[in-house]
C-alpha cells in the first residue's frame, strides 16, 4: 500500500512540471511566482486536515480488521466532520485575508531595485485572486481525502490508488489541457476547484457504496 503514496507523490511532481510550463505558455514568470506562493499555501494550510486523515488511517484499519464496523463508520463520520471544520476555517481565512497571506511571502526591503519592487507589487496584485480560486472548494475535499484513505486502511490497494489520483491525475491534469486555451491563466486557476469537486463526487460515491456494502 506504500505504492499509493508513491504514485500520489509522483503525480504531484508531474503536475508541478506541467503547471510551470502552462503558466509560462499562457502567462509569464510572475504567474509562476504566484503559483510558488500558492503551492506553499497548499502545503502548509492543509496540514491540519492531513493530520486528521493520517490519524484516521490506523483507527479505521484496526477496527475493520477486528470487524468492529460500527467503529469504522463512526471514525469516518468523525474524521469528515472535524477535518471539514478545519477546512472551513482555512477556507474562511484565505477568502477574507488573501492579500495579507500573500504579503508574508513577498519582501519589499529598501535595498531592492525599482524593477524588483514593481514585480513584487504585480505579484501581490495577481496572487490573491488566484489563491481564492485554488482554495475555492477546500471545504469539500475532506471527503476525497478520507474516502481514499478508507480504502487504503482496509487493504484495498487498487481503489485506494485510483481514488487518491482522482484530483491530480484524472481531473486536474486533463483540465489543464482543456481550459487554458479558452481562458488563459484564469483557466489554470479555476481547474483546481473543478477538479476538487469532481474528485469529491467520485470518491463520495464509492465511499458511500463501500460503507453500505462492507460495514453492515
Amino acid at each position: 500500500l506504500s505504492f499509493v503514496t508513491l504514485a500520489r507523490q509522483g503525480t504531484i511532481a508531474v503536475l508541478t512540471i506541467l503547471l510551470n510550463n502552462m503558466l509560462i505558455n499562457y502567462g509569464d514568470a510572475l504567474d509562476v511566482a504566484a503559483y510558488g506562493i500558492i503551492s506553499r499555501m497548499l502545503m502548509f494550510a492543509l496540514f491540519p486536515v492531513i493530520g486528521v486523515n493520517q490519524g484516521f488511517l490506523p483507527i479505521a484499519g484496526f477496527n475493520f480488521g477486528a470487524q468492529k464496523y460500527d467503529r469504522v463508520k463512526e471514525s469516518i463520520i468523525i474524521s469528515i466532520k472535524y477535518s471539514g471544520i478545519l477546512a472551513l476555517c482555512i477556507f474562511a481565512v484565505i477568502m477574507i485575508f488573501p492579500s495579507s497571506i500573500v504579503s508574508i511571502f513577498i519582501s519589499n526591503s529598501e535595498g531592492m531595485d525599482a524593477t524588483t519592487l514593481a514585480n513584487n507589487e504585480e505579484i501581490l496584485r495577481r496572487t490573491p485572486n488566484a489563491l481564492r480560486w485554488v482554495f475555492a472548494a477546500t471545504p469539500v475535499i475532506v471527503i476525497q481525502l478520507i474516502g481514499a484513505s478508507y480504502f487504503q486502511a482496509i487493504g484495498k490497494a487498487t481503489p485506494a490508488l485510483l481514488l487518491s489520483l482522482t484530483k491530480q491525475g484524472f481531473f486536474l491534469i486533463p483540465l489543464l489541457f482543456i481550459l487554458p486555451p479558452f481562458f488563459g491563466v484564469w483557466g489554470i486557476w479555476i481547474a483546481f476547484p473543478i477538479a476538487d469537486i469532481l474528485s469529491t463526487l467520485v470518491t463520495g460515491y464509492f465511499l458511500h457504496k463501500a460503507v453500505r456494502k462492507q460495514l453492515q
